[in-house]
């Protein structure tokens, strides 16, 4: 198995101007764990579930851009990345989503823990 088989395509994407507000909007609207951030069509940083509870809980404003408080440079692999490599990457470092990029880093899917359960069951 390698990424592009268990991946979601298409994930939900925002621009790094875009607000805290309007990401949680669409996490909570669609039942997503993250956004990825693009600029110019590219992966730039990921806001996660994660993220957004760290945020609100240090008492900031939801008006805060994306920029601010997205993790820049996220953990990535490639679509023909063996499941286990996937699975060693979000152990390692302790991430519940993964990018998938092609070789210009522009995103064609996300995985996250939960896609990768549904695989197993």
């Amino acid at each position: 198995m390698r990424a592009k088989d268990i991946m979601v395509k298409d994930p939900y994407t925002l621009a790094p101007s875009h607000t805290v507000a309007d990401a949680a909007k669409i996490i909570m609207q669609r039942n997503i764990g993250s956004i990825l951030v693009l600029e110019g069509g590219r992966l730039v940083g990921i806001f996660t579930e994660r993220d957004l509870a760290k945020h609100v809980g240090a008492g900031k404003s939801l008006d805060t851009p994306l920029s601010e408080v997205m993790t820049r440079n996220p953990i990535t692999v490639k679509p023909d990345t063996p499941l286990v490599v996937v699975v060693g990457k979000m152990v390692e470092h302790n991430i519940r989503h993964i990018p998938v990029v092609d070789d210009e880093g522009r995103p064609v899917g996300i995985i996250s823990s939960r896609d990768i359960l549904k695989h197993i069951l």
